[in-house]
C-alpha cells in the first residue's frame, strides 16, 4: 500500500469470479467459461487472509479465471472530522481524502514475473455534519439541530447517536442521545437526515485553563447497505462470531465547538431608525446605534477584563460613504444589567441607489457573545442629489 493507508487485513480479503454483465454476450461466455474451465462453478468466491509477510496467495481455483479482488483499506488520518454551521458551512477538501494504492503481482511457475501498478484512490467521511440552533429557551437551554448529509453511494442505517459534551455544557433530562426515538434511520445516498438534541448550560463553568473538554464530539453508531461496485459496503468479516460483530460497529465520529456566549449574551446592539426625510447624495446625516448590557458582571470579572469600557469601530464603503468623525474610540458602560449608551456617528452618501449601511462593530468583544436588536438593513436606499437653483434665472412671462 502507499502512504497513509492500512489493510484491514482482520476483515477478511474477499476474491470472486468475474462474471461478464454485457446482457447480449453476457450469458454465452458466462456459460461457455463455466463448462470449459476445469474449476467447479461452485466455487465463486472465496475469503482469504493476508499472511505475514503482508502477502495474499491467491486460490488454485482462480489460476485461470477472470477474478476481482476486494481488499479493504482504511486511511489514516490523525484529524478528526469537524462539523459546521450551517450559516457558514466549511468547504470539503477534496486533495485531503486523496491516496495511492501501489499494486504488485507476482505470478508464472516460479513467481518470477512481476505486474506493477499505482492507483489513485479517494476517502471519503459517510457525513458531513451541520448544525444550527433550533430554538432557544429562556431557562438557559436550547434545541440543537444536528445534519446530516450522506457522502457516499450507499444508504447508510443511523442505529444510534450520542453528544458527548465538551465543558461548560450539559444535557438536558435525556442521557446525550436525541430527543426522539425514530432509529433505525435510513438515509439514501446523497440525500439528508437530521437528529435534535436538548442542551442546557452549565451553572458553575471553569476557567480556560481547566477545561478537559473543549469541544463536542458526536458519535454515530451506523451500517452501510450497498452495492460495493458502485463504491461503498460493509467490510467482509472471516469471523461471523457474535463477538467480533459488536466489536466491530462502526462508529462515525465529528468534533462539534459550541460556543457558550451565543446562549447568553452580554451586549446587544441595536441599530436606530434613519431620518423620516429620507438619504440623499451629498446630504449629512447622523446614524445611531444603541449598546445595551443584558446582564450583571461579577466585580471581579468586570475589573479584570475592563467591561466598564467598550471599543467600538465603524466599518463602511469609501467609494459610498464618506465618514465625519472618528471611527473608532470608546465609550462608558456600566457593569450594571440595563445600562445603555448611544453611538452616534456624521456621514455622508456618495454614490445614489441601493447600498450597505456603515456597520458598529465591538472588536473585543466576540460576535457569538452580542445580539442584534433590532438588527441593522441589510440595503439602504440613497436618493440622487436635489438640483442646484444657485444659476437658474427668472423668466417673465
Amino acid at each position: 500500500t502507499g502512504p497513509g493507508l492500512k489493510i484491514e487485513g482482520s476483515y477478511g480479503i474477499e476474491m470472486e469470479r468475474y462474471m461478464e454483465t454485457d446482457c447480449d454476450a453476457g450469458g454465452s461466455k458466462a456459460e461457455v467459461s463455466v463448462e470449459d474451465s476445469p474449476v467447479s462453478p461452485k466455487r465463486d468466491s472465496e475469503v482469504l487472509q493476508l499472511s505475514d509477510d503482508s502477502k495474499i496467495v491467491f486460490s488454485e481455483w482462480a489460476s485461470n479465471v477472470s477474478s476481482i479482488l476486494w481488499v479493504p483499506i482504511r486511511a489514516l488520518s490523525e484529524k478528526l472530522p469537524r462539523g459546521s454551521s450551517s450559516v457558514t458551512p466549511l468547504k470539503q477538501d477534496i486533495l485531503e481524502g486523496m491516496r495511492t494504492v501501489a499494486l504488485k503481482l507476482e505470478f508464472g511457475v516460479h513467481h518470477n514475473q512481476i505486474f506493477e501498478r499505482t492507483i489513485a484512490a479517494h476517502f471519503t467521511d459517510p457525513f458531513d455534519v451541520t448544525t444550527r440552533v433550533a430554538n432557544k429557551c429562556n431557562a438557559g437551554t436550547l434545541v440543537l439541530q444536528v445534519m446530516l448529509h450522506s457522502l457516499v453511494k450507499a444508504n447508510l442505517i443511523v442505529l444510534d447517536a450520542w453528544l458527548d459534551l465538551q465543558d461548560g455544557f450539559v444535557h438536558g433530562k435525556s442521557d446525550g442521545r436525541p430527543t426522539s426515538t425514530f432509529f433505525p434511520l435510513v438515509v439514501s445516498p446523497g440525500s439528508r437526515a437530521a437528529v435534535v438534541f436538548s442542551i442546557s448550560l452549565e451553572k458553575t463553568m471553569s476557567s480556560g485553563k481547566d477545561l478537559q473538554l473543549q469541544e463536542s464530539i458526536l458519535n454515530i453508531k451506523y451500517e452501510i447497505h450497498g452495492d460495493r461496485a458502485a463504491g461503498a459496503h460493509k467490510p467482509v468479516d472471516a469471523d461471523h462470531s457474535g463477538a467480533d460483530a459488536e466489536r466491530r460497529d462502526l462508529v462515525f465520529k465529528s468534533a462539534i465547538v459550541l460556543q457558550r456566549p451565543v446562549l447568553d449574551p452580554c451586549l446587544t446592539v441595536g441599530f436606530l431608525p434613519l431620518p423620516s426625510d429620507g438619504l440623499r447624495v451629498g446630504k449629512l446625516i447622523t446614524m445611531q446605534w444603541r449598546v445595551e448590557r443584558l446582564k450583571d458582571l461579577k466585580g471581579s470579572e468586570a475589573v479584570e477584563q475592563q467591561h466598564d469600557e467598550v471599543l467600538y469601530e465603524v466599518n463602511a464603503n469609501s467609494e459610498n460613504w464618506m465618514i465625519a468623525g472618528r471611527k473608532r474610540g470608546h465609550v462608558s458602560l456600566t457593569e450594571e444589567q440595563g445600562s445603555r449608551v448611544v453611538i452616534s456617528i456624521l456621514c455622508v452618501p456618495l454614490v445614489a441607489g441601493y447600498v450597505r449601511p456603515p456597520q458598529l462593530g465591538l472588536p473585543d468583544v466576540e460576535e457569538a457573545n452580542v445580539s442584534s436588536n433590532p438588527p441593522g438593513p441589510h440595503l439602504v436606499c440613497v436618493l440622487p442629489p436635489l438640483l442646484s437653483s444657485s444659476y437658474c434665472v427668472p423668466v417673465k412671462l
